[in-house]
């Protein structure tokens, strides 16, 4: 049975590693609008945020933060919808 569109969106919202291997991949994504695609890097970033500050306090368990390449997809995002509009 397939996903349905708004499922994989929520279900990328919630675990953004579980459908893209890499922030960028969210913004090449062509089945999601830009807003879909925000939503989901927004979640990511949180995510990278607090991975970050675990590392900081020595309470990671040794996964990358990613914090730096989800806000490098986010500006590429920014700037495809600027030249969309």
């Amino acid at each position: 049975m397939s996903q349905t569109h708004e499922s994989k969106v929520c279900d990328a919202i919630s675990d953004p590693t579980r459908e893209y291997r890499k922030p960028i991949d969210v913004v090449r994504d062509t089945e999601l609008d830009a807003d879909e695609k925000l939503r989901i890097l927004e979640s990511w970033k949180k995510d990278a945020e607090l991975l970050s500050t675990a590392q900081d306090e020595n309470m990671a368990g040794g996964e990358r933060p990613q914090l730096q390449d989800v806000m490098l997809a986010i500006q590429e995002l920014e700037r495809t919808r600027g030249s969309i509009n």
